[in-house]
């Protein structure tokens, strides 16, 4: 019988997710600020569903979400160069602005580092360092890479992050195939083990 995991973790990530989207809504034009809480809705349901029980143990697939990060700067780099904060603020016709020195801080350097802890935390089998395996995968990647299908199209014209925007489909759907092969291979291995553990006892 597999073991409970200790419930603080994922209390302690809804708080801060939660926090995180009540100053995404409070501050950002509204359309960005509800695809980051759609994201992290997502990123922590996916991590509960598959990698909190069981974290990430295959260096397999820390090794493709580093690569989907690595993805992801350049990503940003289209975004920034484009002037995505303004272009956003322009195509929805926001009241809020959007500086672009709080779009590097924030979502460029502060969630980059926070992006490659996480893949140091996941090497150790971190329980809180999988949650942004998630977050990647089913926000930063697949959610994100949609919006950047339908910006386009809403605009009539290119938003910067179009041109990247199919490496997130390629980089989030290989990194949720290895994520959940990976919660199928350890759950096999505590079926695999309960019988030889109860012969030992």
């Amino acid at each position: 019988m597999t073991k409970r995991p200790e419930p603080y973790s994922a209390t302690v990530m809804a708080i801060l997710a939660a926090a995180f989207c009540a100053w995404a809504l409070l501050t950002l034009p509204i359309q960005g600020a509800v695809i980051l809480v759609v994201a992290s809705v997502l990123g922590w349901s996916g991590w509960m569903a598959f990698s909190y029980a069981r974290p990430v143990k295959s260096r397999k697939v820390i090794a493709v979400y580093l690569c989907a990060v690595g993805f992801q700067l350049i990503h940003m780099a289209e975004e920034y160069t484009g002037g995505f904060p303004h272009e956003i603020v322009e195509l929805f016709d926001s009241p809020r602005d959007w500086p672009e020195k709080e779009f590097l801080l924030v979502f460029v350097f502060g969630f980059g580092a926070l992006y490659f802890f996480a893949g140091a935390g996941a090497l150790y089998r971190i329980r809180v360092a999988n949650f942004f395996l998630w977050w990647y995968a089913l926000g930063a990647g697949l959610l994100n890479g949609i919006a950047h299908f339908v910006f386009p199209i809403l605009k009539g014209g290119y938003f910067p992050g179009l041109y990247t925007a199919g490496g997130h489909f390629i980089m989030s759907g290989l990194l949720i195939y290895f994520l959940i092969k990976e919660n199928r291979l350890l759950k096999a291995e505590e079926r695999a083990a309960g019988p030889i553990q109860s012969l030992v006892r």
